[in-house]
């Protein structure tokens, strides 16, 4: 799969973000940021719902996703 230009910056540039919390131990954001991958958003819904709610909704779905997952793998076989 190629990727574009813009895409490898946007990339490096979130990695160096990441780099730069981890080195200033700003684990609050990263985990925001982490939040923001599993519900698919900007952040948004973390901002609106709260952090322990998008906390205990993103280990719900988790959870959720893992044994639908596991079923898929069942009926596969």
């Amino acid at each position: 799969m190629q990727t574009s230009k813009s895409s490898i910056s946007i990339d490096a540039r979130y990695h160096k973000l990441i780099h730069q919390l981890v080195e200033a131990q700003d684990y609050r954001a990263l985990l925001i940021e982490v939040l923001a991958a599993v519900h698919r958003d900007g952040g948004q819904y973390t901002q609106l719902a709260g952090l322990s709610a998008s906390v205990e909704d993103a280990i719900n779905r988790l959870t959720y996703e893992r044994r639908e997952l596991a079923r898929l793998r069942r009926e596969a076989r």
